[in-house]
């Protein structure tokens, strides 16, 4: 597996903050599945499940997002997530 860049990093949290901010023209799912692969709190939790299967169970992984903890600059990514959840449900 090749690393990735920082230019690549930068560009993928440029991303991510900006459908943190509601530019949501990028892939809504992909990115929300990114963000929970980055935010869920380890194997066969809700967040976990969505970020590698893309099988979303609302209420659990609203619940679980709930309890997440980190810095000030990621809330964003919290709230963009969980705006996510709330408007696909469970369907996807």
């Amino acid at each position: 597996m090749v690393p990735a860049s920082l230019d690549q990093a930068d560009t993928a949290l440029q991303i991510l903050d900006d459908w943190s901010y509601g530019d949501t023209t990028v892939a809504d799912e992909g990115i929300a599945r990114l963000l929970a692969a980055t935010l869920h709190d380890g194997p066969g939790t809700a967040l976990e499940r969505f970020a590698a299967t893309g099988e979303l169970d609302a209420e659990a992984a609203l619940s679980e997002l709930g309890d997440v903890t980190v810095p000030l600059e990621r809330e964003g990514w919290v709230d963009a997530l969980g705006r996510y959840i709330i408007t696909k449900g469970g369907r996807s």
